[in-house]
């Protein structure tokens, strides 16, 4: 069975459809995608007397205490579980998420691995290789999509049955990528002049392939995608016709900085094209590196509603190569233009620029957070272009809430394809440089590790961002964008006014979590994070906005190694986007937690050692399964444009669905490493209703 299921590792799915693949014998103790009922989230230690946690240990394949008092949650994926047709597991870490329809009877999931290849930790932490249409190979991240069937999708939270039997199959999102030269990835070359042959992260501007050092060189692909994080589908025209993309895309893009893979460290790094941004043509199922978005890695990529039908505008949220610091960033793209901001000739173009202009992906600039003199003496702080300025005034309690600031560019702008840079001569460096702060403005630098944003999905021009670094909340709010973009007569802007606040500043006491009667731990609960004995956000990650018939929320997931439980709350939020209230949905990991003080896994046989997990994003489902009044589901042109939004915001929260996933290391073991599926997790469904103290058991 062993070698027959190892002989499939090399294989992928070249796209989402079937792949037939005679599997002989290899099932056996395998199981198949959505098999899995045991949560990896939990309620805490139980509270009431012979129920899964309590003096007997748990066993392995069982969920600890699920008495979820604001939430419930069941498992419709589990990292480890195997495609029934091609024998393929699920990859993890599982990370950004998303959901559509494939087709009007059939729910597409789609998450991404978080994998580092040759860098991660788990038993066998470097993925199989994912392969494309032309033959070449990745390790590292994938991105799997898994298709269900709409009908008992939808009514899966009503039954007490696992998500196997409405699996209709998996594959992956695209099976052909371009790189930061433009060129489609095949073979590795070592002849610089072949620029197909080449990865942004190992490859220098002039086409140089760069060596991996002896202990981090792949063995199982000719590439890897360097940990895909948090991911962004955005549906074309979502906010009117012409609004926004054209075409249906997901959006992701590598993070951190690689350079202990090299054999000068850091200085080879950022001599190479340094991490791609990602931007996938879903219909085609077609991958492009996008260097007008820069080239710096990040943890998310998000568009917001330009409010102008020529320009995309995008949350480009998270690190800088590993440059200390920088201010938050936004993307300003313009639509049918050519690199160079010339209109882009359709008629001779390639289907990359093709793709890329029409999207607004080809002329931009990325833009960063500056304030005057005055406002940094408001906020209490002097400035300092090299120091962290945001940081010291997230954990300032004595400093206002409440600033106005502009969105600048750097002199730096990628002029295209044939125009290749090393990320060092990108805009990475210059925030902190004296000569290219704004006339009468300084960058508002800080710690880059900002995770998550999260956009108001009625399409109001504000967003928020997770501060993760010292632990906080900030809302920006552009205003009217549109007549911002539209006074550019038509060209990119010199700057974009914004309005800030910090919802939830980074001190002790900002923020306690109502638990109803669980979530209780070692000696104390979950309302506080116990890790850092504190009441307040401690490395917030995950974040979704959800907008619904009865208020605003945000769906919030900390990423802070907490023993006592990784934490996922929701915020209530008011119209000035303050937190007006906070309820825990869930906890998981910790060496606490009950499961993996019982030494199990939800997979069952994949156990390693206590360790922590890692709550990942949520992702709304709620209009692809709502009924109209005649019992019917919306067509996929009735859920088109505006609609989703539409129907989402006439649903009581209580009557909302996600899909979200946790990312669990000490579950990497069993079928997880046997599979070559890099480090455990799960993908779940879940309700929430934080206006209940109890919620019934379903």
């Amino acid at each position: 069975m062993y070698k027959t299921f190892m002989a499939l590792l090399a294989i992928t799915m070249p796209s989402t459809a079937t792949v037939t693949v005679a599997i002989a014998d290899a099932h056996g103790p395998q199981k198949v995608i959505g098999q899995t009922k045991a949560l990896i989230a939990e309620a805490g230690i139980s509270s009431v007397s012979n129920t899964s946690y309590s003096s007997n240990p748990l066993k392995d394949g069982e969920s600890a205490n699920t008495n979820f008092p604001f939430a419930n949650f069941k498992a419709i994926a589990t990292v480890g579980e195997v495609d029934g047709t091609s024998g393929l597991a699920l990859t993890g870490y599982p990370d950004g998420q998303a959901a559509w329809l494939s087709d009007d009877d059939t729910v597409r999931v789609v998450y991404q691995s978080e994998s580092y290849a040759t860098m991660g930790r788990a038993p066998n932490p470097e993925t199989y290789p994912w392969k494309m249409v032309n033959g070449v190979t990745f390790s590292g991240s994938h991105i799997h999509t898994i298709d269900y069937d709409r009908a008992k999708f939808a009514d899966f939270m009503k039954n007490g049955d696992s998500a196997q039997s409405m699996v209709k199959g998996s594959g992956k999102l695209f099976d052909k990528v371009y790189n930061g030269f433009g060129e489609l990835v095949s073979a590795p070359s070592f002849d610089p002049s072949y620029l197909s042959g080449k990865w942004g992260n190992q490859t220098r501007p002039d086409g140089t392939l760069v060596q991996f050092k002896p202990d981090f060189k792949l063995s199982k692909a000719d590439y890897f995608f360097q940990s895909f994080c948090g991911a962004w589908y955005e549906q074309a025209n979502k906010y009117g016709v012409g609004m926004g993309f054209v075409d249906d895309v997901w959006l992701t893009a590598e993070e951190w900085e690689i350079g202990r893979m090299f054999p000068a460290g850091s200085s080879d790094s950022s001599a190479t094209l340094g991490l791609a941004s990602i931007v996938v043509d879903i219909a085609n199922e077609t991958a492009y590196t996008v260097p007008a978005l820069g080239q710096t890695g990040y943890e998310k990529l998000m568009p917001i509603n330009s409010g102008h039908k020529d320009y995309v505008v995008i949350v480009a949220a998270g690190y800088n190569h590993g440059q200390e610091p920088a201010p938050n960033r936004i993307y300003v793209g313009m639509k049918d233009r050519a690199a160079d901001g010339s209109e882009i000739n359709y008629a001779t173009a390639n289907e990359r620029d093709a793709f890329l202009a029409r999207n607004g992906l080809l002329y931009g600039k990325i833009y960063g957070l500056a304030l005057t003199t005055e406002t940094f003496h408001d906020l209490g702080l002097e400035i300092a272009f090299d120091a962290k300025m945001v940081d010291e005034y997230m954990k300032n309690a004595d400093a206002p809430n409440r600033f106005k600031g502009r969105f600048y560019p750097t002199s730096y702008q990628w002029s295209g394809f044939d125009n290749p840079v090393a990320v060092q001569d990108t805009e990475m460096m210059l925030w902190e440089n004296e000569d290219e702060q704004p006339e009468g403005y300084a960058f508002f630098n800080g710690d880059t590790k900002t995770e998550h944003p999260a956009a108001d999905p009625s399409g109001a021009a504000r967003y928020f961002q997770n501060m993760t670094d010292e632990g906080g909340l900030m809302g920006f709010d552009l205003g009217n964008l549109g007549s911002a973009l539209a006074a550019a007569n038509g060209d990119l802007p010199t700057h974009l006014d914004v309005s800030v606040v910090r919802s939830v500043a980074a001190i002790d006491g900002a923020l306690t979590l109502k638990i109803g009667n669980e979530f209780k731990t070692v000696d104390g609960d979950a309302s506080i994070h116990m890790e850092k004995g504190v009441a307040k956000m401690v490395a917030p990650d995950g974040l979704y906005w959800s907008k619904t018939a009865d208020g605003d929320y945000l769906i919030v997931d900390e990423d802070s190694g907490n023993d006592f439980g990784e934490r996922k709350y929701v915020l209530t939020i008011d119209a000035n986007m303050d937190v007006i209230d906070a309820h825990l949905l869930a906890i998981a990991g910790g060496k606490h937690s009950p499961r993996y003080q019982s030494g199990v896994s939800a997979l069952g046989g994949a156990f390693t050692k206590p360790g922590t997990t890692e709550f990942s994003g949520s992702w709304p489902v709620t209009a692809l399964i709502e009924r109209k009044a005649d019992g019917s589901f919306y067509s996929m042109d009735e859920l088109k444009g505006t609609a989703r939004q539409e129907i989402r915001s006439k649903t009581q929260t209580s009557q909302q669905t996600f899909i979200g996933v946790v990312q669990a290391r000490p579950e990497s073991s069993g079928a997880v490493a046997a599979n070559g599926a890099d480090a455990g997790g799960q993908i779940f469904m879940f309700t929430m209703n934080p206006s209940n103290t109890t919620l019934a058991a379903k």
